[in-house]
């Protein structure tokens, strides 16, 4: 009985990371038959008749169809891992010159915007993966960004998580 309890624990410590490699290789997958539906289309509009390209433009429209599906679907997911959890994070000041904007990953945050009080000392207190070395944890209104020490460079946002 105890193995078939170890076992099944271990399992579902797996299954999760297994889930979300797999999820992305669908993605990758699909975003490579959109491409090939698309050539596929090309050729016949160079080389097919109207009922040859009708149907490459429906094939097409289904690919791309079922890949905007999957990611919302692993948006949805990901959205799934914060919700619910929101912080009261105290009086919140934005430097000053600046207001609220939403930032993005890949974005480039104001320098000012790096400074202590911005700092998110303890980020596994708000349910916030830990940052590794070159990278830290700041608020901006009520979310949550990674940003690169280096040039402030926006590696993961976490919205709405502060109140």
């Amino acid at each position: 009985m105890r193995k078939i309890i170890l076992s099944t624990l271990a399992l579902a410590t797996l299954a999760s990371p297994v889930a979300a490699l797999a999820q992305r290789g669908e993605i990758r997958e699909d975003r490579r038959e959109v491409r090939r539906e698309y050539r596929d289309l090309q050729e016949a509009k160079r080389y097919g008749d109207r009922g040859d390209i009708r149907e490459e433009r429906g094939e097409y429209r289904d690919a791309r169809r079922e890949l905007r599906e999957d990611i919302r679907d692993r948006r949805d997911d990901r959205r799934d891992r914060y919700e619910g959890r929101r912080y009261q994070g105290g009086a919140y000041y934005h430097p000053r010159g600046y207001a609220y904007r939403n930032y993005a990953v890949g974005a480039y945050l104001p320098r000012a915007y790096w400074a202590d009080r911005y700092y998110i000392g303890r980020p596994a207190q708000f349910g916030l993966g830990n940052a590794w070395r070159g990278t830290r944890w700041v608020r901006v209104g009520g979310d949550a960004l990674l940003i690169r020490v280096r040039n402030g460079a926006v590696l993961q946002v976490v919205r709405g998580i502060y109140y």
